[in-house]
């Protein structure tokens, strides 16, 4: 013992007691299933189901859908596509990050080289920008030093860009992320807080399985393509891309007997007696029915090591939750597919594998053969129901009754409502006239004791919820009714 020091064996023990209290700090409160004032019977479908006149009754066929999906984008084409809108109902497409097309992807096969040349350039500059534009850290909410920020915009290779680009189309054969910056490493992402919403801002939306894509550039290593979607600009991982001709392509992306995912996500796997995985596909996904006339042999996409496309069989399980065809748009089935994604986290840009609340919304209407647009504010602008027109304004007095009367007059189960940056689907109200929604968001609430609580989840409770409105109740809310 006669080497014992006790100052130092002090000092070890304090850095570790500093140590513990440093990372010993519990996870936020999580807000109960029922929330405060909730009825736990709006938990349940079934509930729901109930209160429908005619659950069963086709809303409306899928050629009518379908057209409103070709209306729209017929529409959004026009040179001024927004011109006698209301400015309640004129769309401000601002997003919190750079990527998304406004308000429709270009046609590139109409484009010169040096325009596409340009183009890509133009993109790249953009993404360095925002690159810098605040600090980010990685998923252990560390600052990224200049050489990282260096390594990532060398990446990108804009010195590569030459004005004889060529343009490719491919194939996304597995869901992957679209970036703003080429990031491969999982710990590579964009927190621009060390706190609460660890977003990956670098991401900007996913791209879904058996999606085309327009390939513009490649990364300097070759591992990240930059692409265009029906959606948006972005860097994809270049083994998530497969390259086929254009008929090909349209073939798989457009199937004329398929299998659509009415499930949160739903395991395909590589034999039939569903054993082993090979991948999966999420809600509102199609994947085309295989060669046998069973339903439950599909063809993936899967892209070769000369980067090809090829479609190889897979298996799903007798119980997966899929349609063949799409599913009839019935009262019962829009509740029962959005119930079953009930709990799931709230992730902003996707760059979890997450939804937001636009393509939560999106996911269960694609279910159905709906396409609805990327951003909730353009969601008023889809189709031609007159109750479209309809806006819920504030009300001077603040107490939401003139808000709520408009928003009742819309059907429940089919109605959405948009605060422009956010949306919800309505599914009834309460005794006292209070708009019931489901609602998938990143907000809190805080009890009378000062308590707060986190949701940050798809969930159901009244519009007066502040855990649930958020900003909504103090906004014009623009209408969808999609019938």
């Amino acid at each position: 013992m006669k080497n014992f020091r006790p100052a130092v064996l002090f000092t070890v023990l304090a850095l570790l007691a500093l140590s513990t209290v440093a990372y010993s700090q519990a996870p936020f409160n999580r807000a109960p299933e029922i929330f405060p004032g909730t009825d736990p019977q709006w938990r349940d479908p079934s509930y729901w189901i109930g209160q429908m006149d005619d659950p069963d009754g086709v809303i409306l066929s899928v050629e009518a859908i379908l057209q409103m999906n070709a209306d729209y984008q017929t529409m959004v084409r026009r040179p001024e596509p927004f011109a006698g809108s209301t400015k309640e109902r004129t769309p401000d497409l601002m997003h919190w990050w750079p990527g998304y097309v406004e308000p429709v992807a270009p046609d590139l096969f109409s484009m010169t080289s040096r325009e596409i040349a340009d183009l890509a350039r133009e993109r790249i500059n953009i993404q360095k920008e925002y690159l810098r534009k605040q600090t980010f850290g990685n998923i252990n909410a560390i600052a990224y030093s200049e050489a990282n920020l260096k390594a990532f915009e060398d990446e990108m290779a804009a010195d590569k860009i030459k004005n004889d680009l060529d343009i490719r189309r491919g194939l996304a054969v597995r869901t992957t992320r679209m970036k703003n910056v080429p990031t491969f490493n999982p710990m590579d992402i964009g927190l621009p807080v060390s706190g609460e919403r660890r977003y990956d801002m670098f991401n900007v939306c996913l791209l879904k399985i058996g999606k085309p894509v327009t390939v513009i550039h490649v990364s300097r290593s070759g591992e990240s393509l930059l692409v265009l979607s029906e959606d948006a600009y972005g860097w994809v991982q270049s083994s998530d891309i497969a390259f086929s001709s254009d008929e090909a392509i349209d073939r798989f992306a457009n199937p004329e007997n398929f299998v659509v995912c009415t499930g949160d996500r739903v395991m395909v796997y590589s034999d039939e007696s569903c054993t082993y995985a090979s991948g999966w596909f999420r809600m509102g996904d199609r994947l085309p029915i295989g060669r046998t006339i069973d339903p439950r042999h599909i063809m993936i996409p899967v892209r070769m090591t000369n980067g090809q496309l090829v479609s190889e069989s897979a298996w799903l399980a007798e119980d997966a939750q899929v349609n063949e065809g799409w599913m009839p748009y019935t009262r019962r089935n829009v509740v029962e597919v959005a119930f079953g994604l009930l709990d799931n986290a709230y992730d902003f840009t996707g760059g979890h594998f997450g939804r937001n609340h636009e393509t939560t919304y999106r996911d269960i209407f694609a279910c159905f053969g709906f396409n609805l647009p990327w951003h909730g504010f353009m969601f008023t602008h889809f189709g031609s129901n007159p109750k479209n027109m309809d806006v819920a304004f504030p009300d001077k007095d603040n107490n939401s009754k003139g808000q709520f009367d408009t928003i009742l007059t819309h059907e429940p189960f089919i109605s959405l409502h948009s605060a422009g940056g956010h949306a919800q689907l309505l599914l009834g109200e309460t005794e006292g006239g209070v708009p019931v929604v489901l609602d998938h968001h990143g907000y809190e609430y805080k009890t009378e004791d000062g308590t707060v609580y986190k949701i940050r989840r798809t969930c159901v409770g009244e519009m007066t919820n502040k855990g649930i409105t958020g900003y909504m109740l103090n906004r014009p809310l623009t209408s969808l009714v999609l019938r």
